[in-house]
């Protein structure tokens, strides 16, 4: 009788054994970024460096942000310059702009940028010259969103609101 409970005892422990060693081997081969093909191109570089800075900023809690600023002009035109951080340093970033005025979820501009690392904000960052005319500072009431999408984390920044329409 003792070597039917000891062999019950011995069978079961090698069981938990085995599926112990089968969930730490899935765990590792989960977690793992790498496979077994050999990896020539630096941007599978830039791109885990990238992936690596996504999930610093994920577990800070730190989110995209953005801001618009007016440009300057000596000849009475102002210009939208949009600015950001906290982006995915080296990542990719959409910037879109929607016009309250047309077809909802359908951009009107936008454009693609790379956020890098600037003096004095954390993160990615960066400074577009959007080409658009600030009619702010002619009155006119503000009637655009501007957003940016940090591409790598797929989060989208705080919506900035601006006026474009000055055609109105």
């Amino acid at each position: 009788m003792r070597t039917a409970r000891t062999h019950r005892r011995a069978t079961a422990l090698g069981l938990a054994a085995l599926f112990t060693a089968a969930a730490l081997a899935t765990t590792t081969a989960c977690g793992s970024s790498e496979d077994a093909s050999p990896k020539s191109d630096s941007g599978d570089k830039k791109k885990s460096a990238a992936s690596g800075q996504a999930l610093e900023n994920k577990a800070y809690g730190y989110n995209p942000y953005a801001w618009a600023t007016r440009r300057d002009s000596r000849i009475g035109v102002y210009g939208i310059e949009l600015h950001g951080q906290s982006f995915t340093l080296g990542g990719e970033v959409k910037l879109v702009l929607y016009k309250d005025n047309r077809v909802p979820g359908v951009p009107s501009w936008y454009r693609t940028t790379t956020a890098r690392w600037k003096t004095g904000r954390h993160g990615g960052a960066f400074d577009v010259t959007t080409g658009m005319l600030d009619c702010t500072a002619y009155g006119y009431a503000k009637d655009s969103t501007l957003m940016a999408l940090d591409v790598t984390t797929n989060t989208w920044s705080n919506k900035v609101r601006v006026s474009t329409g000055c055609s109105r």
